[in-house]
């Protein structure tokens, strides 16, 4: 009998929401998904032009110092440079990658301006959520193909130990024969 926990792939059934209105009718929208990360989303007026999944154990209360930290930010300024892209507009008039993280963080955990978003209410949620499970997904396929290789590199390892092992044998016998005549 083959019995499979699938309870990473569930997904909570609200997300928490808050928004920074950036440049231009457009905004980034962070996504708190409890137990599983974030979702940062690109926004002009209330269409979708970008999600990105961050699976990541950070949490708003606790963002100082955090390993994924700077990969959070660099995301951001994905999407703030995609916004600033095509705008024509001086460089300190822009804003900065680390006050936005900062900001989205500081409204998420004071609370400030949450929406909290359901498969009812938003169509976002279930991009994200079929987009976790697909990301939970690659991330098996990832070790699968990870362990599969290592693998293969043992065996191959081994069939070559057995190959010399083989030699030497040979070898010392057909020494052993010359020597003996």
């Amino acid at each position: 009998m083959l019995v499979r926990n699938l309870d990473f792939l569930s997904i909570p059934k609200e997300f928490t929401k808050v928004e920074v209105d950036i440049y231009d009718s457009k905004s980034i929208a962070l996504v708190y998904i409890d137990g599983k990360g974030y979702s940062l989303v690109l926004k002009q007026n209330d269409n979708i032009d970008s999600i990105f999944l961050l699976k990541t154990d950070i949490l708003p209360n606790n963002i100082n110092e955090h390993k994924d930290r700077q990969d959070f930010i660099n995301v951001i300024k994905m999407l703030l440079d995609k916004i600033y892209s095509v705008a024509d507009i001086k460089e300190y008039e822009k804003q900065h990658q680390e006050h936005v993280f900062l900001r989205l963080m500081d409204m998420l955990n004071d609370g400030v301006d949450i929406e909290i978003i359901s498969e009812e209410t938003s169509k976002v949620y279930a991009d994200i959520e079929k987009g976790f499970i697909k990301l939970e997904i690659d991330i098996m396929e990832n070790k699968i193909s990870a362990l599969n290789s290592s693998i293969a590199d043992v065996s191959n390892n081994l069939q070559s130990t057995v190959n010399n092992i083989e030699e030497k044998d040979w070898g010392n016998r057909i020494r052993k024969t010359i020597n003996q005549q």
